[in-house]
């Protein structure tokens, strides 16, 4: 039997992301605000047909991005204001993401890359001013 994906339920947990990522208070609009960016990528996978196996490995793969993110920026107050489509777009591009501290090989950051590499297009194929 397929697994079957609730993009709803998925939201709901992704909504959360902010106050695990967060290091204090500060970091919760910026969370959220990456969160909102995210959700619109999560449906546009849904919407693509992905598999499900494929979209959790994905949004794994965002949660580290978040926390990441969060992690470099805690202290940076031009990035706090920005956007999340802003945000995001300083660390990920066409060659992927940052590399993680919570991946400890070259063959871990290749998928983790991937989604990267994803979200980039994604985001890039929305903007209006390239």
């Amino acid at each position: 039997m397929a697994k079957t994906l609730n993009h709803e339920k998925l939201k709901q947990e992704m909504n959360d992301w902010p106050n695990r990522w967060a290091g204090d208070d500060s970091d919760l609009p910026t969370g959220v605000k990456i969160v909102q960016t995210m959700h619109s990528f999560l449906l546009a996978m849904v919407e693509e047909g992905l598999a499900p196996t494929t979209i959790n490995r994905h949004l794994s793969n965002l949660w580290l991005l978040g926390g990441e993110i969060i992690y470099r920026i805690h202290d940076d107050r031009k990035l706090k204001k920005a956007s999340g489509k802003e945000v995001i777009l300083e660390f990920v591009d066409e060659e992927g993401g940052p590399l993680s501290k919570h991946l400890s090989s070259e063959e871990e950051q290749k998928p983790f890359n991937g989604t990267c590499r994803k979200l980039y297009r994604f985001l890039k194929k929305g903007s209006k001013d390239e």
